[in-house]
């Protein structure tokens, strides 16, 4: 499985407005219904590519944290006792370990 960073979806955020731009262009005036729904999928690209440049990635210390919190909840894992617990941890884990590299 593929993850976009923010700087890959928005470069295919564009070219896909660009391209709904030329078909918008290249489309009857008088055809209202296709020009309304273009235009709706150029704005609904360009509200999701104003989202991701507004952005602000965690800053070192954040990511540092996240991952000493995840190293702290597997060691946490091994000391707890319920098997649910320890399951629990390791998935927090996990995920604070993949937030903190984004």
């Amino acid at each position: 499985m593929s993850f976009e960073t923010a700087d890959e979806e928005i470069e295919r955020l564009e070219a896909e407005r660009h391209s709904y731009s030329e078909t918008f262009k290249n489309t009857d005036p008088a055809d209202a219904v296709t020009r309304a729904h273009l235009q709706e999928e150029m704005n609904r690209r360009t509200t999701r590519i104003q989202e991701l440049q507004q952005h602000q990635p965690l800053g070192f210390f954040a990511r540092w944290g996240l991952r000493a919190a995840s190293l702290a909840l597997l060691w946490g894992a091994w000391e707890v006792g319920p098997w649910w617990a320890k399951a629990g941890c390791v998935l927090l884990a996990a995920f604070l370990a993949f937030y903190s590299l984004g």
